[in-house]
């Protein structure tokens, strides 16, 4: 029986992987099409370069990625849970595929030329817009004081700031318990009930 022929979306997940693990300059195709079983014209078929296959694969992450935090923001009741709900998912998701995280840092930070031009800064930025969104909604009910801008970006701070610390040492742990105390810190400035439950 032949082995099924590999499907875009396959190549894309081998791609990812690999990305993830070396970076987009350390990764060759030779090396995808060897983990995904194919040969380059078959790679070359269905992505017209290693850039567009990178900038599908990120786009791809990204976008799951902004949908379990879209999902996230609509649980609890009240602003400050959904903050929480939404610090946790983002958290999950880096527990889960910490390579992944690591890529998307090393791409923000790298020089220029390093990989393909992909607005890492428009993408955190939908992040902040989803978190504002959230504030907004706890201000208009009268849960929250402040801007919502500041709050998301501050939030957007605390958050890369222990992401970045579970990446190059391990902790702390990102869970739930750190993204309530993140939203309490947060709150606490704001003048709002500080208990995210």
């Amino acid at each position: 029986m032949k082995p099924p022929r590999p499907t875009r979306d396959a190549i894309r997940a081998v791609a990812t992987e690999l990305f993830a693990e070396r970076g987009y300059s350390a990764t060759t195709t030779r090396e995808i099409c060897q983990r995904a079983g194919i040969t380059k014209p078959v790679l070359y078929y269905y992505f017209g370069s290693k850039e567009q296959l990178f900038r599908e694969a990120i786009l791809d992450c990204c976008n799951e990625s902004r949908k379990q935090l879209l999902l996230a923001s609509h649980r609890g009741r009240t602003a400050p849970q959904k903050l929480v709900e939404v610090l946790t998912a983002d958290f999950e998701d880096t527990r889960r595929n910490p390579s992944l995280a690591r890529l998307f840092m090393r791409m923000l930070f790298a020089a220029e030329k390093e990989s393909p031009a992909i607005d890492y800064v428009d993408l955190g930025m939908e992040w902040i817009r989803l978190m504002a969104g959230v504030v907004s909604e706890g201000v208009r009910r009268g849960e929250l004081r402040g801007k919502p801008r500041e709050i998301a970006e501050m939030a957007m701070g605390i958050h890369m700031i222990y992401t970045m610390g579970y990446l190059l040492l391990g902790k702390p742990r990102l869970d739930r318990r750190l993204a309530r105390r993140i939203v309490s810190l947060l709150l606490r400035g704001c003048g709002a009930d500080a208990t995210a439950r």
